[in-house]
């Protein structure tokens, strides 16, 4: 019979080693939850940066696709952008799609600004991109440049 308490005893946990593994389970949850905590607090200057690269990227894919109209993304002096209006020409169409993305630009960034210019000295002709921002946590201007040489001019 003295063997039946000895075996009773070894199957139970002490009190000691209980508190040790739940604290090291605790341990383990803090640290992973310290670690979601991190990967979801993006800096903001990083994520203006990102919207930025997005809208440049949104209208150079628009610009390499557009052979008929391109020219008009590079003229858009003067152009107020008309949503959903229907334009006689293709290059009048770009021009207003390159109008209403310049103000998406200004209203989705601090002191945001669009640009669209026509590099005709280089061969083949570059459209280059630019966004422009206010960076908060820089103090600073900040801006993102995509250069769109299309298969096609």
């Amino acid at each position: 019979m003295p063997v039946r308490s000895d075996r009773s005893a070894q199957l139970g946990l002490t009190i000691a080693e209980l508190l040790a593994a739940l604290l090291v389970i605790a341990v383990g949850v803090i640290g992973i939850a310290a670690l979601y905590s991190d990967a979801a607090q993006t800096d903001p200057d990083e994520r203006l940066r990102l919207q930025a690269a997005e809208l440049a990227e949104e209208i150079a894919k628009r610009i390499e696709e557009n052979d008929e109209g391109r020219v008009g993304y590079a003229g858009t002096v003067g152009v107020v952008c008309r949503p959903g209006a229907t334009l006689a020409s293709a290059i009048d169409a770009a021009a207003n799609e390159a109008a209403c993305w310049k103000a998406r630009v200004e209203q989705a960034l601090p002191s945001g600004l669009g640009t669209i210019t026509r590099d005709t000295t280089s061969t083949p002709v570059t459209y280059i991109v630019a966004v422009s921002w206010s960076a908060p946590r820089r103090g600073g201007a900040a801006s993102y440049v995509v250069y769109v040489k299309p298969k096609h001019e």
